[in-house]
């Protein structure tokens, strides 16, 4: 044993041990023991389904013959429309459930309101209505 820690000189310094390896086991300088990393965790399954779902794909559903970009969920969606649209029973009833779900399908993107008007007044009528009770008066000179 005394021969053994005469040749080597890191077992003559006393470096051996529990946690020290031999200085022939050791890692060199400037290189982990974990060259790969720490392996990443299993994507769950909403994680997937968002990125495949968020998936660019160009397409051209309604054949104008300019294909744009959709999400793979839109062009599901656009599909499932046509064939509720062409009689399909069974995606007719997934194309309202998913509405009932989510809302009506805003297509386009535009807020459509009505503006509704009770009655038209006269100058006199709205200046009464909806002039400030409390403020200075203004003659109408003052005002054009």
């Amino acid at each position: 044993m005394s021969s053994n820690s005469a040749d080597n000189p890191a077992r003559a310094k006393g470096d051996v041990g529990y946690g020290k390896p031999p200085v022939e086991h050791r890692f060199p300088p400037g290189r982990s023991g974990n060259p790969g990393g720490r392996p990443k965790g299993a994507k769950g399954r909403r994680a997937t389904a968002k990125r495949v779902l968020m998936e660019k794909h160009r397409a051209d559903p309604a054949g104008t013959g300019k294909p744009k970009q959709y999400t793979a969920i839109e062009l599901i969606l656009i599909l499932l429309k046509q064939l509720a649209a062409s009689g399909d029973q069974r995606a007719f009833k997934a194309f309202t459930d998913l509405e009932r779900r989510f809302g009506p399908v805003d297509t386009d993107g535009r807020k459509i309101g009505y503006l509704v008007v009770p009655e038209e007044l006269t100058r006199e009528e709205w200046e009464a209505k909806y002039s400030p009770k409390d403020g200075p008066f203004h003659d109408e000179d003052d005002i054009e």
